[in-house]
């Protein structure tokens, strides 16, 4: 099993409000930014040299994780780690124009020599109050934007594009990626649908912090609907990401961690009703409930158990979601939005981890689900 280390790049300066959406900028400071800039570095480094398999950053907006243009960050990490595979898990895809996001994947690829893999997904509720975009039309424009990325790194000639939310005339993207036919490419597998699409689009599912006894289902939607597409996933094709802390001993892993950990009361919460009611509403579009129909809380998706505790707790935790998904990568996600870890808690986890589970990790065969 591959063992792959999502970073948020948190800022770890006092902020106002720090767990609330959207985060006050009037708190901000520079010196403190580059700070955190600089920890995230050190943190991917030590994960690196720890012998972690893929470095992974994403986008969010508005939020202590100094990441909205992520394709920045993997690029300067690039320089500083020539042979690191960098992942960007990943863009918030109905946000933006994605011919552009095309290019700069490309371009990407180019400047890390081919070591570039991203995942393209819908976002979480509150990012759509971040440009105005329509959450009604979320996964249809999502899925538009997804095949127009894909044809767009792939077409050698010009071509037109005529769909439902997308109408170019012209696209010729050059630079193209240097790893064809393009880099490996990661949909949500977090939903029925969500999965049966990335199986039909030939690319690799990623479960997101779900039950994995729940999710077993979403993963068999994806290998029934990569069948039909006509194409077998293997294990390498499945992620599965989740928060995590490794300590000498549970008791240790519990005491640095504390009752509220990992999000405490939620990055994306606010005191501000009207704020939180449209995170509400907004989740319900992406749900598919019809408007004006009140969210059923039991949506709401069954989140699995954060990996915590001694190596050898946490490594039983990730054979027993293995055994359920099946998957060959993990995605382990040491820092946490809501900051309840310092930074040297963190990059003595990853040196933990690194020591004692990336080497029994690589050196197991995936569960036959």
């Amino acid at each position: 099993m591959k063992v792959e280390l999502f970073t948020p790049v948190n800022y770890y300066g006092e902020v106002e409000a720090p767990e609330e959406w959207p985060l006050p900028p009037r708190g901000y400071s520079g010196e403190q930014g580059a700070r955190a800039l600089q920890l995230g570095y050190e943190q991917m480094e030590a994960a690196h040299e720890a012998g972690f398999d893929s470095l992974n950053l994403a986008e969010h907006h508005y939020s202590l994780q100094m990441t909205p243009v992520p394709h920045l960050v993997a690029a300067a990490l690039g320089e500083r780690l020539p042979n690191a595979q960098i992942s960007l898990n990943g863009t918030d895809l109905p946000l933006h124009n994605p011919l552009m996001v095309a290019e700069q994947y490309a371009m990407l690829d180019n400047l890390l020599g081919g070591r570039l893999r991203f995942a393209l997904l819908r976002g979480t509720p509150n990012e759509y109050m971040t440009y105005g975009t329509n959450p009604w039309e979320s996964r249809e424009r999502f899925e538009e934007a997804v095949e127009l990325v894909i044809r767009a790194l792939t077409e050698p000639e010009p071509f037109g594009w005529e769909g439902r939310y997308y109408r170019y005339r012209n696209i010729a993207l050059f630079p193209q990626p240097v790893q064809k036919p393009h880099p490996r490419i990661l949909l949500s597998a977090n939903s029925v649908a969500s999965a049966r699409f990335a199986g039909r689009m030939r690319c690799d599912a990623g479960i997101s912090f779900l039950a994995p006894e729940k999710a077993a289902a979403f993963v068999a939607a994806y290998r029934e609907a990569a069948e039909e597409a006509g194409w077998t996933p293997t294990a390498d094709n499945i992620l599965y990401r989740q928060f995590t802390y490794v300590a000498e001993t549970d008791e240790q892993a519990r005491a640095d961690t504390g009752d509220q950990w990992p999000q405490g009361k939620g990055i994306f919460s606010s005191d501000n009703l009207d704020q939180l009611q449209a995170m509400v509403t907004a989740a319900g579009a992406m749900a598919g409930v019809p408007k004006g129909v009140p969210l059923d809380p039991a949506m709401a998706p069954t989140l699995g158990e954060p990996f915590r505790g001694s190596p050898e707790s946490v490594l039983a935790q990730i054979r027993a979601a293995e055994e359920h998904l099946g998957m060959g990568r993990v995605e382990l996600c040491v820092v946490v939005p809501s900051n309840c870890l310092t930074h040297e808690q963190v990059v003595r986890s990853i040196k933990l981890i690194g020591r004692e589970l990336v080497p029994a990790l690589h050196n197991s065969t995936p569960a036959d689900v």
